[in-house]
């Protein structure tokens, strides 16, 4: 973004009526003007969060959800499960701090977000530990203010939209989904599913790629989170 560009967002961001539609087109205006970056910034943490996301999925369609049809031991399998479950929320966590809330907090104190000087991106390591005890204070102190309201119907908005993108782009995931538990509704009928015997790659390149496209969905809905806190900060 140029410094024209910059200083011309400002001047409309200050003299706009700091309404909840104003909140969220700033938002989403900012992930946009900014998603290159952005992607520079955690392309590295989001390939590994889409094969944790590609390879747990994998684990749960093609190998726990027959077992479970069929009433078998499930236990090894259980347990990858829930190992790679945990393993998702810590690099989803990751992610979002390399991809968000790093760059939000130097826009929070210099208005612009700079470019990534490494193509593996960054990997803001004291964000990331202290954001765990920093965020819940930064939920607390909005509770306290009264604007939690506010908070919360940006919040449903930023999801509804994750959601409905979601549909979009990760129909295939969606329709792979359908097919998989329609395979163990066969077998736990006693009849023989009719899946190709490759099924754990399709499975594991489908949800890894709509994993992908999901982080960045899911990414955008911290921007209009970030504008409901900054304009109730600025008031």
């Amino acid at each position: 973004m140029t410094t024209k560009n910059m200083e011309k967002d400002n001047n409309l961001s200050a003299h706009r009526t700091r309404s909840f539609q104003a909140i969220i087109v700033d938002g989403y205006r900012l992930y946009g003007q900014n998603f290159w970056r952005l992607l520079r910034a955690s392309w590295v943490q989001a390939v590994i969060y889409a094969l944790v996301v590609g390879a747990s999925m994998t684990c749960f369609f093609t190998y726990l959800l027959p077992k479970m049809a069929s009433h078998q031991a499930l236990m090894p399998e259980l347990a990858v499960w829930i190992a790679s479950f945990v393993a998702y929320i810590v690099v989803a966590y990751i992610f979002a701090c390399a991809g968000a809330i790093a760059p939000l907090r130097e826009h929070w104190h210099t208005d612009a977000i700079s470019k990534p000087r490494r193509w593996w991106g960054r990997w803001p390591w004291r964000i990331t530990l202290r954001g765990i005890t920093v965020l819940p204070r930064m939920l607390w102190q909005t509770i306290r203010r009264g604007r939690l309201w506010t908070l919360i119907a940006v919040a449903l908005v930023a999801i509804f939209v994750a959601l409905v993108a979601s549909v979009i782009f990760e129909l295939p995931a969606v329709i792979l989904a359908t097919a998989n538990i329609e395979a163990a509704a066969d077998l736990a009928a006693g009849d023989v599913p009719d899946m190709p015997e490759n099924i754990w790659l399709i499975n594991l390149a489908t949800f890894t790629v709509c994993a992908f496209l999901q982080a960045y969905i899911h990414l955008s809905t911290l921007f209009p989170l970030y504008y409901a806190r900054k304009m109730k900060n600025e008031e």
